[in-house]
């Protein structure tokens, strides 16, 4: 427990030592309890790497009401850092910190405040001190080892490679082919979990052989949390029918399920299936409904923990499969891919095939258990007695405290993360089960909750932060992987196993993060540090929630608004760090309309509300297809640091105000078609590092910002421009952006002109010499631009190329270091492969996508290929 405070504390005591070294007024009034609260945190620090060696049974003794106050006084503290660096950030714009500090008093209370927490600080160092002394010794007597925090950032991810599920993969395949008499087929996956039940789905589901013979392949995730309207829902989304309306019914959506399925082949799969008491009527209305014909196949498959669910649900015992667990050789093989990924899964000598087979032995032939501990262990190949301090505490698990061997990796795997590892990801905890997470969504939310720092001594930024985490979560299969760049394996969407989400709301409840029902979901939310809103919440849920609230730090909205209340009681979430309302049907309204209970929010009042949370850092609002404007009040947000507004469809206008905001790090208005411009003065933002969306527009024709605002963007990583109808451009403009020194990223887009001029104004552009990632879309130009040459572009090393009239890469041009190439609907491109090589050796992953004069490629370039070096 007590080392998930230790990311905190230090980035409160990092900001107390910026306050103290920048801000001479504030240690005037405040020095004294500025410098005990600096001791005070460097002293938690020490206490803290103590706990460290500490075993975790004994975590739980006597300092648990220390380490809550803790928490509380570190939570309290922040926030009164929080609004001290505002308000040094804006001292010169007293509209502003009025808006923040209306209170005369702002000097007692806040020192007022300090006292209390430093107060509260020391009584709990007290008594954790005590506490180390005690449990230390008791643990000097029957255990000496030391923890090892273990760090990789391999780019292997889960292999394709299956183990021992051969003979299995062949019975289901003969039991889902045997009949087109007209009869519904069933076939029903049963084990524990961490055997491969889904495994082994989701390789059938993904054979070409089933492909070809089905042509409706439908996969839905029943998981805890059944609602059968839910899952009907999803079939007939998953089945490319039209999806209900909210006001269909139940037998509506069972008629449009019946006749969409008619004359049709197909496969349904339902993953992981509960016993649930409305199980049963369920499954007899749409076995009753689901169509057959004579020369047509129709199979479903479940996959369950439970023997009595699959004998309810398949009508014959001989279609239900049990896997086996794996033997000894495939329990081997399998860790072998896992631990010995630098090797490509060769063991290096006998001894670690020694240790590592008893390892193996302890997981009890359980897929997720051994690949599980086989990535833990993977950093450690070289390191064999780590490898017997891992063996030793993975017998202390499953045998002290008799737990399942899955659930003990999985513990075994959480407990040898590095601290501010296991805080990323104990937030994952909030979303639902089966839930496809966006990578960006989820980093935004650590940036905005400060669980993700830039590291001192590197160039990268805390959202490149984010991502190595997820990938290092992922490659120790805390992550399971939906979708990723397959250059490089960076994360785009995910989702995590059931078994994982169990053990991790277990610790987020000791944590006193959130509370969680028996079927994992969000209960008792008055004292939660994080919320995950959804139309499937527990009733309870469901009553007002936001009062005494005041603990909350990040509140997530997936998809019903009417479980946001609204109205003033709004302003009560003080510590709210993170809202995030993408892809809900928030109805925004342009002009309040009380006529109707449920006529939507207006905007203006929305923005008033959200201007309430004063020390927001994250807001997202992504796909709110409603909202028309970002209204003035926007500039009441002074700790905002990302706002995405990507695919709002209807948003027109940002206000001004927004150049305001100057701890922005994050300006996301991807695909918003109706916005033509943003406001002047963005060269204000001075910590920007991320622009996706801007619009190169003329002077002439807009009052609007222009290229030559972005000059002053020197912290910029990641631009994303638009290329509009452009009347003219300055050649100050052009040479704008060669002031991005630390620019890394850069996507231009041509969709919206297909004048000659303003592809012209492409080719004069002036880049930065720094540039690793180069984006081109819609370009209707037969060439590429002047600047495209290694010369200009020393460290490009990915390049996509999409839906271009580009005629020839300039082959004969000097030699690049590009290592990825993506390149899709370039009907005009005419390239030899044996050219490609010569001017590109570096080469080793390569996507094409419809390119039809390319020639002597290693692999087809109509249908979409994958080559690897």
């Amino acid at each position: 427990m007590e080392t998930l405070l230790s990311p905190m504390v230090q980035v409160v005591l990092e900001k107390v030592c910026t306050i103290m070294l920048n801000n001479a007024q504030v240690i005037a009034k405040f020095g004294a309890e500025f410098e005990q609260m600096k001791k005070g945190l460097e002293t938690l620090n020490g206490l803290l790497a103590d706990t460290m060696n500490l075993h975790s049974k004994y975590h739980m003794l006597n300092g648990t009401g220390a380490l809550s106050q803790l928490r509380e006084a570190i939570d309290e503290a922040d926030n009164v850092l929080i609004d001290f660096l505002v308000r040094d950030m804006y001292k010169d714009n007293k509209s502003l910190l009025r808006s923040w500090f209306h209170d005369m008093g702002f000097r007692h209370r806040v020192g007022k405040q300090l006292e209390d927490i430093n107060t509260k600080m020391d009584k709990a160092c007290s008594i954790l001190g005590k506490h180390l002394k005690i449990t230390t010794s008791v643990i000097a007597l029957d255990m000496n080892k030391s923890e090892t925090v273990r760090e990789f950032m391999s780019r292997s991810y889960d292999p394709p490679v299956t183990y021992g599920l051969d003979e299995d993969i062949r019975r289901l395949k003969k039991w889902m082919f045997g009949s087109t008499k007209g009869k519904l087929d069933f076939v029903a996956i049963v084990g524990m979990g961490g055997l491969g039940k889904t495994t082994i789905a989701k390789k059938v589901f993904t054979d070409t052989q089933v492909i070809s013979h089905f042509n409706k392949m439908i996969w839905v995730s029943v998981s805890q949390n059944f609602s059968a309207q839910r899952i009907v829902k999803c079939i007939l989304e998953k089945a490319n029918m039209q999806a209900p309306d909210v006001s269909e019914s139940d037998n509506d959506m069972f008629t449009k399920l019946k006749d969409g399925l008619d004359d049709q082949d197909y496969l349904i799969v339902m993953d992981d299936v509960w016993p649930k008491p409305d199980l049963e009527n369920f499954w007899t209305e749409l076995c009753n409904i689901l169509p057959t014909k004579v020369g047509k196949s129709s199979c479903i498959i479940i996959t369950t923990r439970y023997k009595d669910v699959a004998r309810g649900m398949v009508d014959q015992h001989s279609q239900i499969l049990e896997p086996p667990t794996l033997n000894e050789n495939d329990s081997w093989s399998l860790f072998s891919r896992f631990a010995f990924r630098s090797t490509d899964g060769k063991c290096p000598n006998e001894w670690f095939e020694k240790e590592g087979k008893v390892i193996v032995k302890r997981c009890g032939g359980l897929p997720l258990a051994i690949k599980t501990v086989g990535g833990c262990l993977a950093k450690e190949s070289g390191h064999l007695m780590e490898w017997t301090k891992t063996s030793e505490k993975f017998h202390g698990l499953t045998i002290a405290g008799k737990t399942e061997p899955v659930m003990a990796c999985l513990q075994l795997s959480y407990d040898e993360l590095p601290t501010y590892l296991k805080q990323c990801l104990l937030c994952v905890s909030i979303y639902p089960e089966d839930f496809e997470i966006h990578a960006d969504q989820l980093i935004h939310w650590w940036l905005g909750d400060g669980l993700i720092q830039g590291e001192e001594g590197y160039s990268k930024t805390a959202l490149e932060w984010g991502y190595e985490h997820l990938t290092k979560l992922a490659n120790r299969c805390l992550l399971e992987v939906v979708d990723q760049r397959g250059y490089d394996g960076r994360i785009y969407k995910f989702k995590i196993h059931d078994m994982v989400r169990e053990l991790i709301t277990k610790i987020v409840e000791k944590e006193k993060f959130c509370n969680f029902s028996e079927e994992g979901m969000q209960i008792k939310i008055e004292d939660s540090r994080w919320l995950c809103l959804a139309e499937d919440m527990a009733v309870e849920v469901k009553k007002p929630w936001i009062k005494n609230n005041t603990k909350l730090r990040g509140l997530l909205l997936i998809t019903s608004p009417a479980l946001i209340d609204f109205s003033r009681k709004f302003v009560l979430l003080e510590s709210l760090r993170v809202l995030d309302l993408s892809y809900s049907k928030l109805n925004v309204i342009n002009v309040e309309d009380n006529s109707t209970p449920c006529s939507g929010i207006c905007v203006k009042k929305f923005f008033q509300l959200i201007a309430s949370l004063r020390r927001l850092a994250c807001l997202n609002l992504t796909r709110v297809q409603k909202l028309l404007e970002v209204t003035s009040e926007i500039e009441k947000l002074l700790n905002l640091q990302v706002l995405v507004l990507n695919g709002c469809n209807n948003l027109g206008k940002i206000h001004p105000k927004i150049s305001s905001l100057k701890r922005l790090v994050v300006l996301d208005i991807k695909t918003c078609p109706l916005l033509q411009h943003l406001p002047r003065e963005l060269g204000s933002l001075s910590y920007l590092q991320e622009l996706s969306g801007f619009r190169v527009v003329s002077r002439a024709k807009t009052q609007g910002c222009t290229l030559l605002e972005l000059g002053k963007l020197e912290q910029l990583r990641v631009l994303r421009i638009t290329i509009c109808d452009v009347a003219e451009i300055s050649e100050e403009e052009k040479k704008s952006l060669s002031s991005l020194q630390n620019l890394k990223v850069l996507a231009i887009d041509a969709a919206d002109t297909r004048n000659e001029g303003n592809l012209k104004m492409i080719d004069e552009l002036k880049l930065p010499p720094n540039i690793e990632e180069l984006y081109l879309r819609n370009c209707r130009s037969p060439k590429m631009p002047n600047w495209f040459s290694p010369s200009r572009l020393p460290k490009l090393h990915y390049l996509s190329i999409e839906d271009c009239d580009i005629e020839s890469l300039k082959e004969n041009s000097s030699l690049w270091k590009i290592e990825g190439l993506y390149l899709k609907l370039l009907h005009m491109l005419k390239v030899d492969w044996n050219d490609l090589k010569r001017v590109m050796p570096a080469l080793r992953y390569m996507e094409i996508s419809n390119c039809s004069n390319l020639k002597n490629f290693p692999i087809h370039v109509i249908q979409p290929g994958v080559w690897r070096k």
